[in-house]
């Protein structure tokens, strides 16, 4: 006689033929192509959902009339089949689950969700709490308005009585798994986790340290929509590849020579081996838990693809940065200066206007205008011909070029639609006047607009 016990037994049901966010919907969908559910058992289970939103309708009108908008009704009846899914996923196949369906019934079905969608509710509150005791420090505005204000939000506004598959907010702030289509509550739990491991692994290394290899991926990064632990990961990979200290994320130019001479020619599997293998060595030095440590490890797929594309590009400084420390860079301060007062500046504009010549116009703001401030203005508002603009700049010292070339810089196609037509003059004529310098003069003002402050 054969031995079947260990033998696992065959779900009728394929799991990914069911969709994690409309999971009752596609499951009866396949029990009944299955043979599973017969049409009078499938009327049955339809009948049930639509008594039950019934049911949902009269409480939503709190026991008054049953008359609701079409859109509000299938919200409600999104909400109970979401709320039953949630139940039905706890069972360990799709087959138990049609089983289970036909055995309870619609509403036992309904009431179990509910109580657990409750729990979850609890249990997804509880991690929240324990991210936002341990937050990275970071002045990224995505990852604080959506971890901190958006979270909030979420458990502020979300209604699971009516509209429990509603999620409220848009979580712009990506995580670094790949997240399945998930709705509601599960969605929000799911991506709690995601956002614990991840500040669990930022929070291994100092906050200045990740502060300056976020500056090496950008110098503004506070104001990109980016995942912060990506690269912090990466560099942690790239220290215990090189050589380096992994607790400060200290690559150096030298570093990415090493990496690139590692993985120069490696396959796709020996790029996954040499990471899973550097990833056992951080987990080790930093005693990281078993369930941390398997988060970094389902986060290695998407760097391996990330190295060996960075490999043929020869790319590979981006995807292991090195840090920079702008506070180290030396900064020119540069005042325009205090403006006139209005009645005075509209009676030298109008001036300067009424005059025919321009030698006549350039005596007027030698003997008027006292201020690069005010010296603006007259650029954008005296409506002077490019080649006069031109004659007024050549007056000006390389220090007050640089200083309306750093606050006039050439705008992007989209900026001109924000900008008013004097203002884009005024920077193609600063670019031309630029262009007709000498290149060591133009090198010399373009040096010191990258260290301008105004």
């Amino acid at each position: 006689m054969m031995n079947t016990r260990g033998i696992e037994k065959i779900s009728r049901i394929k799991g990914g033929t069911l969709s994690s966010e409309y999971y009752f919907q596609t499951l009866l969908e396949q029990a009944y192509m299955s043979g599973m559910l017969s049409d009078i058992q499938l009327e049955k289970i339809q009948f049930d959902c639509l008594s039950l939103l019934a049911k949902q309708t009269e409480r939503y009108n709190s026991g008054g009339s049953s008359s609701i908008q079409v859109e509000a009704a299938q919200s409600l009846l999104t909400s109970i089949m979401f709320t039953i899914g949630v139940w039905l996923k706890t069972y360990p196949n799709p087959d138990e689950a049609v089983a289970v369906m036909q055995k309870d019934g619609i509403y036992v079905l309904y009431q179990n969700g509910r109580k657990r969608i409750d729990r979850l509710i609890k249990s997804a509150k509880m991690l929240h709490s324990s991210i936002m005791g341990n937050l990275v420090q970071t002045g990224n505005v995505y990852y604080r308005s959506v971890i901190v204000d958006g979270i909030e939000d979420f458990f502020k506004l979300y209604y699971p009585e009516f509209a429990a598959q509603e999620i409220h907010i848009t979580a712009d702030y990506p995580v670094h798994h790949m997240m399945e289509q998930l709705a509601g509550i599960e969605f929000i739990q799911k991506y709690l986790e995601c956002i614990y491991y991840e500040n669990l692994f930022c929070a291994q290394f100092p906050a200045e340290d990740v502060h300056h290899l976020l500056c090496g991926y950008d110098e503004h990064y506070e104001h990109f929509l980016f995942n912060i632990y990506e690269p912090v990961l990466s560099a942690a990979i790239g220290c215990i590849l090189s050589g380096r200290d992994a607790y400060r994320l200290e690559m150096v130019p030298s570093s990415t020579k090493i990496l690139s001479d590692l993985f120069r020619g490696k396959t796709r599997t020996e790029i996954d081996e040499i990471i899973m293998e550097a990833v056992g060595r951080l987990s080790a030095l930093m005693e990281l838990t078993e369930p941390l440590k398997r988060y970094l490890v389902g986060s290695l797929p998407q760097i391996a693809t990330a190295i060996e594309k960075a490999v043929l590009l020869q790319t590979l400084d981006r995807v292991f940065i090195l840090p920079k420390y702008p506070e180290n860079n030396t900064k020119l301060i540069f005042s325009f200066g205090e403006k006139m007062d209005d009645k005075k500046y509209r009676k030298v504009i109008e001036e300067i206007m009424q005059c025919r010549y321009l030698k006549d116009k350039k005596a007027l703001i030698k003997s008027e205008i006292h201020s690069l401030a005010d010296l603006e203005d007259i650029l954008l508002d005296a409506e002077l011909y490019e080649e006069e603009t031109l004659s007024i700049l050549s007056e000006l010292n390389p220090a007050e070029i640089a200083a309306l070339v750093k606050k006039h810089p050439m705008p992007s196609v989209l900026d001109r639609y924000e900008l008013r037509e004097s203002e884009i003059e005024l920077c193609e004529c600063l670019q031309k006047f630029l262009a007709m310098l000498p290149e060591k003069q133009q090198d010399l003002i373009k040096q010191a607009v990258a260290m301008l402050e105004v």
